[in-house]
């Protein structure tokens, strides 16, 4: 599961299995200690690598999007990257395909931590 909103997270965090893993934007989700004792929480700034570092908000489902299919593997990110980029216009694809590629090396990161 990943998360962005407090609301959303505890409205579905209980369809998780126990010990499954949870990426939540750690500056509006608030998991308990009795959740982080239940699931694998992951903390990724999904809205602040957006706004900082892609300098575009808008690019956070991008982020998202590579965090969720990275811990996932299930779609070739190439493939993913292509469909992903014919959604969007011209001006927009040098910061989506690096909002994508930051969000790969956090989930990375993130997977190497644990």
């Amino acid at each position: 599961m990943l998360s962005v909103a407090d609301a959303s997270f505890q409205l579905f965090k209980n369809g998780v299995r126990d010990g499954g893993t949870i990426v939540i934007e750690p500056n509006l989700v608030y998991p308990s200690d009795e959740d982080r004792q239940r699931w694998n929480i992951v903390e990724i700034p999904i809205i602040t690598i957006a706004k900082e570092e892609v300098k575009l908000v808008l690019t956070q489902s991008v982020v998202a999007l590579a965090i969720a299919n990275t811990f996932q593997n299930l779609i070739d990110d190439e493939t993913l990257k292509n469909t992903m980029l014919a959604a969007v216009p011209e001006r927009f694809h040098k910061p989506n395909l690096l909002a994508y590629e930051l969000g790969q090396k956090y989930a990375k990161e993130a997977m190497a931590k644990a």
